[in-house]
């Protein structure tokens, strides 16, 4: 009878164990799998300050979605400074350098103009907003915009400019034929399939 019982708790020690090896397994194996899917997601976020503002470095190469509300530019005393996304972008002379949550003023910064580098579709279009642009040279060939009807597409920025007139003469005659305005094509963003039309000028 003795025996009987501890043969009984000895096959459910073993039960145990097994179970607690197996749980142990699959307890690794989520595990690892969670700081796989944890560590390239890292790779592309950033750090939240006290106010959920996202903080770090950036390339000149990164796209400009992809940006921190707060890019990293220096220090002062040891302090890591930053500028917020929309200085940056703006491209504008000096800016405010803050601390890491964002409100302390450290100094100020001097940034040049930048060139945001615009995502691009598969037929390596650039698109995005021309507010996003430091200036009309630097816009995306697909420039973001609504159409008569309210459908939000892109409009080609050649378009968009039209033919330059290269004398006063071409200027006048360019102004009396579209004193009404003028109709151009409003795209989808792979840049070729038309989804709408989009007013320019006129009244």
């Amino acid at each position: 009878m003795v025996h009987s019982k501890g043969l009984k708790l000895l096959i459910g020690a073993v039960v145990i164990v097994s179970v607690g090896v197996g749980g142990a397994v699959a307890y690794q194996k989520v595990y690892a799998k969670s700081a796989t899917t944890q560590s390239s997601i890292s790779s592309q976020t950033y750090s939240l300050n006290e106010s959920g503002q996202t903080y770090g470095s950036a390339e000149k190469t990164t796209p400009y979605e992809m940006l921190p509300d707060l890019i990293h530019r220096g220090s002062v005393d040891g302090v890591a400074g930053y500028v917020l996304k929309s200085d940056y972008l703006k491209g504008v002379s000096d800016v405010p350098l803050y601390d890491v949550d964002g409100k302390t003023i450290l100094g100020s910064f001097h940034i040049s103009a930048n060139v945001v580098n615009f995502p691009r579709n598969e037929n390596g279009q650039t698109y995005g907003s021309a507010a996003d642009a430091a200036s009309s040279d630097t816009e995306p060939e697909l420039i973001s915009a609504f159409g008569v009807d309210g459908t939000k597409g892109y409009v080609m920025k050649k378009d968009l400019d039209g033919e330059q007139p290269k004398s006063p003469k071409e200027a006048l005659a360019s102004m009396e034929r579209n004193k009404e305005g003028r109709d151009i094509p409003l795209y989808d963003v792979d840049g070729k399939t038309v989804i709408g039309v989009f007013h320019v000028g006129g009244k």
